[in-house]
């Protein structure tokens, strides 16, 4: 994709998914990008975060940031004010969906989880560790009841990529709503609940024009969210619908991607208001 140089300095509000894009390959956000992600909101920009990760990592992420916009978690299930700790946004799925990735498991064997508004469940130890590496504070290794709960935000697939590739026909089959969110992710959450109806919440909550937004991601799943942007930007690791729906192509992650792109936005806007 063509590099050309990025006018940023009208930028109205900057977007930022988490795993692959600003957490590195130690599912940590580093020092150097929370730095410039606090440095361009104290510029009066604001930084949304919009991911997958449970209600508390994001909230985390944001206290260890600085952050005061309200972050988006759970794939946009649940949207939540920092300051206050206020949920403001919690859209649970239709039991439907949830049975639906219980047959997924049923019918192919692969691990899933299902996320309640507090609580984290995987019915295997592989998952339950890679879900405490994303952050989750703690998971339960269980089995799907024969009662799911009722108030379910999100379920996930996980496997290997070749058993995910293998397993897409199924998923497409039971859950055509799923989207790949990396590469051994598939992820589900109601209809009404994707990341780009959390960040619509939050930029009418603080008036933000997002033709003048700017945002980073990589996985199928910031598509929606990408395409309604004035500039999407993916990862060069990214997805390649998260490629085909930007307008520019960052670094890696593994290597301050994230952060140099963000470093450029940060300049540019020091700039303007100068």
């Amino acid at each position: 994709m063509p590099q050309p140089p990025l006018d940023l300095a009208g930028t109205t509000a900057v977007v930022l998914d988490v795993d692959g894009t600003i957490a590195g390959a130690d599912n940590l956000v580093s020092p150097r990008t929370r730095t410039v992600m606090r440095d361009i909101e104290e510029q009066g920009v604001p930084v949304v975060v919009a991911t997958g990760r449970t209600r508390d990592s994001v909230l985390e992420i944001l206290e260890e940031t600085g952050l005061r916009t309200p972050g988006i978690s759970c794939n946009g299930a649940i949207v939540t004010d920092p300051v206050s700790g206020r949920d403001l946004r919690k859209q649970t799925m239709d039991p439907a969906d949830v049975a639906a990735m219980v047959q997924v498991h049923e019918e192919t064997g692969a691990a899933i989880t299902w996320w309640t508004t507090r609580e984290v469940f995987a019915t295997s130890e592989d998952l339950r560790q890679v879900l405490l590496g994303f952050g989750a504070p703690a998971v339960t290794l269980a089995q799907p009841p024969a009662r799911m709960p009722d108030d379910i935000v999100k379920t996930m697939c996980f496997g290997t990529p070749e058993e995910m590739d293998a397993a897409a026909p199924t998923i497409r089959r039971l859950t055509p709503r799923a989207t790949r969110a990396m590469d051994h992710i598939w992820e589900l959450s109601d209809e009404r609940a994707t990341k780009w109806t959390g960040v619509a919440e939050v930029f009418e909550l603080l008036g933000v024009d997002a033709k003048g937004a700017v945002g980073l991601g990589d996985g199928e799943n910031d598509v929606v969210w990408m395409e309604q942007i004035g500039l999407p930007v993916a990862m060069s690791n990214a997805r390649p619908e998260a490629i085909a729906a930007a307008r520019f192509v960052a670094g890696d992650f593994a290597e301050e991607g994230a952060a140099v792109f963000l470093e450029e936005v940060l300049r540019q806007i020091r700039k303007r208001v100068a």
